[in-house]
């Protein structure tokens, strides 16, 4: 199974922990690397504390890259009319 999709999704990367704001855009990621529990922990953490939803995803070479955030500090998901 993992190498029919390496086939078609090229190179498997790793596990990818996304952390999306309220318009799902995307905030921030960090690799879920071995021997990094801690500090993966830590930035896991810090996303859900500022109100963002977190999901692990698989990753592949050639898979799109997710929607960012507009710009930095962008306040457009937490501004009375967003």
């Amino acid at each position: 199974m993992v190498q029919a999709a390496e086939d078609q999704r090229g190179r498997y990367l790793g596990g990818l922990y996304i952390a999306r704001r309220k318009c799902g855009k995307v905030s921030a990621m960090c690799w879920d690397d071995p021997g990094s529990e801690k500090d993966t922990a830590k930035h896991v953490a810090g996303y859900i504390k500022r109100g963002d939803q977190v999901e692990r995803v698989e990753r592949y070479e050639n898979d799109p890259q997710p929607e960012w955030i507009c710009r930095s500090g962008c306040t457009d998901c937490t501004a009375p009319n967003g």
